[in-house]
């Protein structure tokens, strides 16, 4: 092997390594034919620990509504997949705001700040402190979702958001293939309850419906629903280690 096929092969090793423990979907949403937003979620692992991190803003006719730009992202436990921290950043039209959830010694420490419209003026600081009973972050009652449906045909997630306790029945409807920019995947169809009274533009309304890859557990199409209407996202692209929820989610405890 020549000197510049030696170098390449180590840069593409050396790449590959790089996203063997990371992992990026990325997703658009639509009101008929038109994009209306746009949103990604990002997982790395570090030891024991995953993090999530993800964001989510209007984009186009949407921008033009109501515009949304949140992001957040937490820090679980593995491989039980226990929620150590959470972070939530919102601008939903004028209303903005601030969260942070601590988890720990069997308590819950949240932090909340609520702004003057968008400014960095800061209209109130609420901090609170509440017992663990094992209700979780919602990026960590995702992978629970994303987890248990694989293994039971209807369940119920434990979520803890907005100083409440949530409990979110959920239902397998069935497997469909499903094509998409990313590829071809076959899926189940899980029919969701967010029965969540949440601040803001986003707050979830009736019946939602996620088609989640069979084999690596990641969310194809989202039919979602809100109080200002609703949208159907649909899976764009994949970059990184695509069985890394796989590995995570069917780890022994």
């Amino acid at each position: 092997m020549d000197r510049t096929a030696t170098t390449l092969a180590i840069l593409l090793a050396l790449l590959s390594l790089s996203f063997a423990g990371e992992l990026k979907a990325c997703y658009r949403a639509y009101l008929l034919f038109l994009p209306v937003a746009e949103t990604c979620i990002s997982y790395k692992r570090e030891t024991n620990l995953l993090k999530a991190s993800s964001f989510v803003r209007t984009i186009n006719v949407g921008k033009l509504v109501k515009r949304v730009y949140n992001k957040g992202s937490a820090t679980v436990e593995l491989p039980e997949l226990r929620p150590k921290h959470f972070v939530y950043y919102q601008e939903e039209g004028e209303f903005k705001r601030y969260q942070e959830y601590n988890f720990g010694n069997g308590r819950i420490k949240t932090t909340e700040i609520h702004y003057v419209k968008l400014s960095n003026d800061v209209e109130r600081k609420e901090e609170r402190e509440y017992e663990y009973k094992g209700f979780v972050d919602p990026y960590t009652a995702s992978l629970l979702l994303y987890r248990d449906s694989a293994r039971l045909e209807q369940g119920t997630i434990k979520m803890f958001y907005d100083d409440k306790e949530y409990l979110l029945p959920y239902g397998v409807k069935g497997r469909e293939r499903l094509e998409t920019p990313a590829g071809n995947f076959i899926t189940r169809k899980v029919e969701v309850y967010p029965n969540i009274e949440t601040k803001g533009l986003l707050k979830p309304k009736g019946v939602w419906y996620l088609w989640i890859d069979e084999e690596t557990h990641i969310p194809v199409r989202m039919e979602l629903k809100f109080v200002i209407g609703s949208a159907i996202a649909k899976l764009e692209k994949l970059e990184g280690d695509t069985r890394m929820l796989e590995n995570l989610l069917n780890a022994k405890r």
